[in-house]
């Protein structure tokens, strides 16, 4: 399974990478993770104009390949929500999970799964864009970041 950045996610996580020190770890995987958590959270995909054509990475990073059942059941919880399936409706959610999960693939997606997490990612970025500067630095992201999970902005703190 592949994943694809969001269209102009390099540009504006450039500076991150760019100024990373020695010490701090923050790979490209990292920055879509981030956009993915807010698309997820306010279940919205983005299309596919709004992502990169080429795949940056294939297969989760190792740092994130414990986490795959977790992804997995984060992108069924936002589908079922998105698409309005009730708890109760357990045909329907059957036939979601077999629409996105496959458990014998190493990020435990279906290629529709994993098309669709990186519509979620696409989603999350334009929101992230929207509601804060391109970081300047690692740091500068973190803080930003925070404030928008606390405080849905990244208005500085008076």
């Amino acid at each position: 399974m592949s994943f694809v950045f969001p269209l102009g996610g390099r540009t504006f996580f450039k500076l991150v990478e760019a100024h990373r020190d020695g010490f701090t770890k923050f790979i490209m995987f990292d920055a879509y993770y981030c956009c993915l958590m807010a698309g997820l959270d306010v279940r919205k995909i983005g299309n596919d104009g709004d992502l990169e054509g080429d795949v940056f990475v294939n297969g989760y990073p190792d740092d994130y390949k414990d986490q795959a059942d977790i992804l997995a059941g984060l992108l069924i919880d936002a589908e079922l929500d998105r698409k309005g399936i009730k708890a109760d409706d357990k045909a329907s959610i059957e036939n979601e999970m077999i629409q996105l999960v496959n458990p014998t693939s190493a990020t435990r997606l279906s290629e529709n799964g994993n098309k669709l997490l990186n519509l979620y990612a696409a989603a999350g970025f334009k929101i992230l864009q929207d509601r804060m500067m391109p970081p300047a630095s690692l740091d500068e992201f973190i803080v930003a970041y925070h404030s928008y999970w606390h405080t849905g902005s990244v208005e500085p703190a008076i």
